[in-house]
């Protein structure tokens, strides 16, 4: 019988697919393909575009495509207060449109001491505008990768207006009062406050920033991590919040979260209720059932519904991905349980939540020779779970997509709300193939869309896991398509079914931005026939 309802259920998903509309796709005039270097996409309220690129050694390049889709401008960026040239020492912490120019923020970090520059940009001829140090962090950075988000800078832009902050956060002071320093913007560069983080708990020696709500030129929301001790034993996380103009912080500590471990976070400001919404994700030392009724993981995550007036807790909720399982051992057919982590969180218009989660393994290779003995790190990026939340808290349904990929490098939990941001850096070590890896989501006022590349191979293999390729090379990739669909989904090639391996389409799922008013998706893809390739911007209007 069970069988019967999984072949009546490929029946239902084949004929969708056959009779799903198509995507409008444009594209523009081929250019020779980006490498060595980051790529990233900002689409204007103008109706322009911005490319950026981001070469190790040649500095940032800006190109300007019009609303025909056809380029316009192409300006070689410079600095007078930074070394261009020097690219390996920078992060990207965010590119937001602010004013009605596009706004870069780098961090460059010049003897291991984080300082921040802003940069604005000219939307119709890519020009560099203007030019601004805001800040350093106060401390150097250890050599230890591990530990380089101890000392950090963050920008933070409220998604309904021009507002932005900056968190300057030194992990290393010996006062808690000293870690974090905050400075409120307006729209047009303005400063509204600068104030110091006041610690919670004295006694909280390990505290760092963990996320952060900007209200408009009102106030500030920021959520820590503190602990008295390294192993986490009583760490809890806090809430705090700052109106503009105040030097005075209020704090309240989640009550549920003691004891917690290690401990990340998504904040965003939920309008449809007036509430802080913030997804945790905490390490524990020992294993929970996580994301599975029956599996096992390290880390537990909760979703908290919390008073911006108060701060008070309204309501929380464990997360358990139910759902996902019941996807997968219902139109899947397997008994395997999904054990993704969550690296983002959308609040949609009708007050539910959708929670993208992705499976994560991080490995490390040693290899030794006669004269010497080095380690490379690897990131195993697995299955993609969908989990969409009720407004009440309770899950509504779930989704299980098959993928296996490679990634050079160590990717941190939540990475892809930070990708999200435009937040990258050239000091995780990150090779160019990963800019195809992982995956994105679009969503609409109608449908919901999955896309990453894979190799062709796989395109039928969702539901036969052992026979699953692992993406290592991504030279004859093509991108899939999933709508989600009810309690399935309707799978297709994103640019039409490449026919054979000698022509493939791909996009850089790291370049991509997206205008959630018109739905339209922006990347670039790679198109290949035999040995030719070829690079194009795309624009992609989901329905």
């Amino acid at each position: 019988m069970r069988k019967l309802f999984f072949s009546i259920i490929v029946l239902l998903i084949t004929a969708a697919t056959v009779n799903a509309q198509a995507p409008h796709i444009e594209k523009s005039e081929a250019f020779d393909e980006p490498d060595n270097g980051y790529n990233k996409v900002l689409m204007m309220k103008n109706g322009n575009t911005l490319f950026f690129h981001f070469a190790r050694k040649e500095g940032i390049e800006v190109n300007v495509f019009n609303k025909a889709r056809k380029l316009t401008s192409t300006k070689e960026i410079d600095s007078e207060l930074w070394d261009t040239r020097k690219m390996k020492n920078i992060t990207v912490a965010g590119l937001y449109e602010i004013n009605n120019e596009a706004v870069l923020f780098i961090v460059v970090s010049e003897d291991r001491e984080p300082t921040l520059y802003r940069m604005r940009f000219n939307s119709t001829t890519g020009g560099r505008l203007g030019e601004n140090e805001l800040g350093s962090t106060g401390g150097k950075t250890r050599r230890f990768a591990a530990l380089k988000e101890y000392n950090s800078i963050y920008v933070e832009k409220d998604p309904e207006t021009d507002n932005y902050a900056v968190i300057f956060f030194n992990g290393y002071a010996s006062d808690p009062d000293e870690k974090i320093k905050v400075i409120h913007f307006d729209g047009t560069h303005k400063r509204l406050n600068v104030a110091t983080y006041d610690a919670p708990d004295d006694n909280f020696k390990y505290l760092r920033f963990i996320g952060a709500v900007v209200d408009g030129a009102n106030r500030l929301f920021i959520a820590t991590y503190g602990s008295s001790s390294w192993t986490g034993r009583d760490g809890k996380v806090f809430v705090s919040s700052l109106k503009a103009g105040e030097k005075k912080w209020v704090n309240k500590s989640l009550a549920f979260s003691e004891d917690f471990k290690d401990t990340k976070s998504v904040m965003s400001y939920n309008h449809n209720d007036n509430s802080l919404q913030l997804l945790t994700l905490s390490y524990t030392t020992g294993e929970v059932a996580f994301f599975t009724g029956r599996g096992r993981t390290k880390y537990m995550s909760f979703l908290s519904s919390i008073d911006p007036e108060t701060l008070e807790l309204k309501s929380v909720k464990p997360l358990g991905g139910q759902k996902i399982n019941e996807y997968a051992h219902t139109v899947l057919n397997t008994d395997l349980d999904y054990h993704g982590l969550p690296q983002q969180m959308i609040i949609n218009k009708d007050n539910s939540t959708t929670i993208l989660c992705e499976e994560i393994r991080l490995r490390a290779v040693t290899t030794r020779t006669q004269h010497s003995t080095y380690t490379r790190y690897y990131t195993d990026l697995g299955g993609i779970g969908v989990s969409e939340i009720n407004s009440d808290g309770t899950e509504k349904s779930g989704y299980w997509i098959r993928k296996q990929q490679e990634a050079d490098g160590l990717y941190e939990p939540l990475y892809i709300s930070s990708r999200g941001k435009g937040r990258w850096s050239y000091l995780q070590g990150f090779a160019d193939h990963n800019s195809y890896l992982s995956y994105d989501y679009i969503y609409t006022d109608k449908n919901r869309y999955i896309i990453f590349n894979d190799d062709n191979a796989n395109f039928d293999r969702d539901e036969d896991e052992k026979k699953r390729k692992t993406v290592r090379k991504v030279g004859k990739l093509n991108t899939f398509c999933y709508s989600l669909n009810g309690t399935g989904v309707n799978k297709s090639f994103l640019f039409g079914d490449p026919g054979d391996n000698d022509v493939s389409n791909s996009v850089h799922i790291d370049a991509s931005d997206i205008d959630k008013a018109t739905g339209t998706y922006c990347t670039i893809m790679v198109e290949r026939d035999g040995k030719d390739r070829q690079a194009k911007m795309v624009w992609i209007k989901f329905e």
